[in-house]
């Protein structure tokens, strides 16, 4: 299949290993199939997909969303469901967590809906229980370098 992605900077290890294509978000948004969202909730990324965008998919489009649910304005998704805009969405997240269960979302046909658990693969789990034991190590040790929170704590 063709990969397309669209980021700040470059990433040429997907370039090389799975032939992706950089391309700008509209691009992106007119030419997928699958729009994969995989970002951090930033002031730049809240309501990174709203009608707008939404409108700029392809009919047959599938939305997923397996990074923040903010990232995408759930009124102008329901409505993009309910009108054709879009096929379907694949949630892994939702604007407001825990999800309502009276969620137009979850009532809806062309949505399959996970509860945040898209990452709980065997693999995912046994990295993230490791990389807690490390850090911890390196906290006792005095010896911690990454994933530090608040630095000036230590530095104390």
């Amino acid at each position: 299949m063709n990969v397309l992605y669209t980021n700040r900077h470059a990433n040429e290890q997907a370039e090389k290993e799975y032939g992706a294509t950089r391309v700008e978000l509209d691009e992106l948004l007119a030419q997928s199939d699958f729009v994969c969202l995989q970002v951090p909730l930033t002031a730049q990324t809240r309501g990174m997909i709203g009608r707008e965008q939404l409108a700029k998919m392809k009919k047959s489009a599938i939305l997923i969303n397996a990074s923040r649910g903010p990232t995408v304005d759930e009124n102008a998704l329901v409505d993009a469901l309910k009108n054709g805009t879009i096929r379907a969405a694949g949630l892994d997240v939702f604007e407001h967590e825990p999800v309502s269960i009276d969620s137009l979302l979850l009532t809806m046909k062309n949505v399959v809906a996970l509860p945040h658990i898209g990452s709980a693969t065997h693999e995912t789990r046994h990295a993230m229980a490791r990389n807690a034991a490390e850090n911890l190590v390196g906290a006792l040790n005095g010896t911690l370098t990454t994933n530090i929170v608040n630095r000036a704590v230590l530095e104390r």
